[in-house]
């Protein structure tokens, strides 16, 4: 293969031109869109393509904007791909110009993420942010959710004759609700339905001057969306209540954001809580069909292995891999499911045999399982600390006092735009949220010595419960499920019940062995298991619509026991809102997640009943 006949057998067609596909990105997309003087003086400037192939659109435009663009100024990037290439594929397409991306290439080749359904949020440094949404740009763009609005389109799927499913109504309106006032477009293509197309859905088009062999392409400008640009960056003064991983996750990403933050924690130190384990997974929740909230995992899993990756050692990242053992017909149907053909790709989750998954693991097993190769351990404790490098820190400081003031809030006394109430259950403390269905689940960790027979172990193994790989000579085995404790002292028989679960599994790997310690913490969990992420609703105005909202005023809890993933997503997610910037969210996964959901189902059941 060379840099100019990747070939698409599935719509006979190549994915850039012979003539130089370099040439015609700067041509048709970057000069067609006016790029670079259109961003010019904007603070924040969002470009949606349709089609992201190998990527080549994307380098040219992060090259572009890195050279020209102001220091203060970002680029959002969003792409959609049905078909997503596989990073291999996509560095032997665009080898010839590695140089010419001075490590752009391989920056993003070193994120790029599994083949997985739904949208994948990367940074690829400080100002430039690339959204991508691996699935049908007619299912998905309807979904995109972009506060301030797009302001340039790049159309580049394969040719409307060869694949008209990429040019379609639905396409060209869901281009018009997203685009800001003066949004600009470019296309390769001048057929007369996609002109048609896209003048019917407001645009204003008009043929010039193609690429290579083309005599025409299209461009256009799109001037009467109400859209308006929905950036607050006047929110700068956040407080973040809670130093566990849902709050520290937050004063993490709003930190990339360049938005500073202070985190109030009730303990003497962060992590005090279910967050202080000495070793926590990477690990998704599984569901036999797709689903708003299966997409929610899905692509926090991913996005949790590319940012771990980039952490400081002191986070103990440890990208081992997980087996989960097939152990009765309805988890073979569930795995079975998520590996089928509109499943995870087999780079990201395969089903193995026992003596594949005895290889896999470094340790004799006799069940089949699936293979999880994105999977992985790291230090909960430690990443909490490392997520609050340069947050305010207020250990020993429970929030005693909330009071709305205007459009702001008052924390103990002091003033704050923003308030982000990550404290777990604790938020039931507060008028505002005392009414969310939120309870705690305890849950019980025991902690083995390394020995002969777990010595070779090399992944995490999951039956129900878990063993994870020896970390500095200690396996952690978990984790007991009591909802109806609610204390933290250890419990003799709940060791008993963490060794007898693997014993069923793998007996071999607990022969004689020796327990050095156990921790027990209080994780939160909701009514329906599904972590409450996003604005807080008045539930005394609560209308069936989910009722009003206090300004300004956010949640992050009920994480469970995914919440070294679903903190991180979460805190993207409630960033990203802040900041008015696109969401990698799809509206009904952020529907899912709302806390007012909960006052929807009561209005329903209510309406019922009358």
């Amino acid at each position: 293969m060379t840099q100019d006949t990747l070939y698409s057998d599935r719509f006979d067609d190549v994915y850039f031109s012979r003539a130089g596909g370099l040439d015609e990105t700067r041509h048709v997309f970057m000069a067609g869109n006016g790029l670079p003087d259109a961003w010019a003086g904007r603070p924040c400037f969002t470009i949606a393509e349709t089609g992201f192939g190998t990527g080549l659109n994307f380098l040219v435009a992060w090259q572009v904007f890195e050279e020209t663009a102001s220091p203060g100024q970002r680029l959002d990037f969003i792409s959609f791909e049905k078909y997503p290439l596989e990073a291999e594929t996509i560095s032997g397409a665009l080898a010839h110009w590695a140089d010419l991306f001075g490590g752009r290439l391989a920056r993003f080749l070193s994120l790029y993420p599994p083949c997985l359904r739904g949208g994948h949020r990367i940074d690829l440094s400080a100002r430039v942010s690339l959204t991508l949404v691996f699935d049908d740009v007619n299912e998905a763009l309807p979904t995109l959710v972009v506060p301030g609005g797009v302001d340039a389109w790049f159309l580049d799927g394969f040719t409307p004759a060869k694949n008209p499913d990429m040019w379609t109504e639905t396409v060209f309106r869901g281009m018009a609700r997203l685009s800001a006032p003066g949004a600009t477009l470019a296309t390769f293509t001048a057929a007369g339905f996609v002109r048609r197309g896209l003048a019917e859905a407001g645009f204003d088009v008009h043929k010039t001057k193609g690429f290579g062999h083309k005599r025409d392409m299209v461009v256009g400008r799109y001037a009467e969306n109400p859209v308006a640009k929905n950036i607050k960056n006047d929110l700068n003064r956040i407080a973040i209540v809670g130093g566990g991983l849902a709050g520290t996750a937050c004063a993490y990403v709003l930190g990339r954001y360049g938005k500073a933050s202070t985190i109030f924690e009730a303990s003497s130190d962060l992590a005090a809580g279910a967050s202080g384990n000495r070793i926590g997974m990477l690990n998704p929740r599984f569901y036999a069909r797709r689903s708003a909230e299966s997409d929610f995992y899905t692509s926090a899993f991913a996005l949790a292995g590319r940012v771990l990756r980039d952490m400081p050692d002191a986070v103990e990242f440890n990208p081992c891999g997980s087996l989960h053992f097939i152990a009765d017909d309805e988890k073979r149907r569930r795995f079975e499911a998520l590996t089928g053909p509109d499943g995870w790709p087999a780079e990201a989750a395969r089903i193995v045999k026992a003596s594949e998954a005895s290889d896999l693991a470094g340790v004799p097993l006799d069940h089949e399982a699936l293979w999880l190769p994105g999977g992985g351990t790291v230090n909960p404790a430690a990443l909490c600390h490392a997520y609050a490098a340069g947050a305010d820190i207020r250990l020993s400081t429970p929030v005693s006092s909330l009071v709305q003031t205007g459009q702001g809030w008052q924390v103990n006394g002091e003033d704050f735009d923003v308030v982000i109430l990550a404290c777990g259950a604790a938020v039931k403390a507060f008028d505002e949220t005392s009414w969310l269905p939120v309870q705690t689940v305890r849950g019980q960790v025991t902690w083995i010595e390394e020995q002969p027979e777990t010595g070779g172990l090399r992944c995490n193994l999951c039956y129900g419960g878990y063993i994870t790989p020896a970390r500095q000579g200690i396996h952690v085995i978990g984790s007991t499920f009591q909802k109806w404790l609610d204390h933290t002292d250890p419990l003799d028989e709940d060791d008993r019940d963490n060794l007898d679960k693997l014993t069923k599994y793998a007996p071999r790997l607990i022969e004689g062995a020796n327990i050095v310690g156990q921790r027990a913490g209080l994780r939160t969990a909701s009514q329906d298991r599904f972590p409450l992420i996003g604005a807080v609703p008045d539930a005394v105005d609560g209308d069936g619509t989910g009722g009003a909202v206090f300004p300004h005023l956010y949640l992050s809890t009920g994480h469970g026991s995914h919440g070294v993933i679903s903190t991180l997503a979460g805190a993207v997610f409630l960033a990203d809102d802040l900041a008015g910037r696109p969401s990698s969210l799809s509206r009904a996964t952020i529907a899912a997640l709302s806390p007012a959901r909960f006052l929807i189902r009561r209005h329903r059941k209510t309406m019922v009943q009358v």
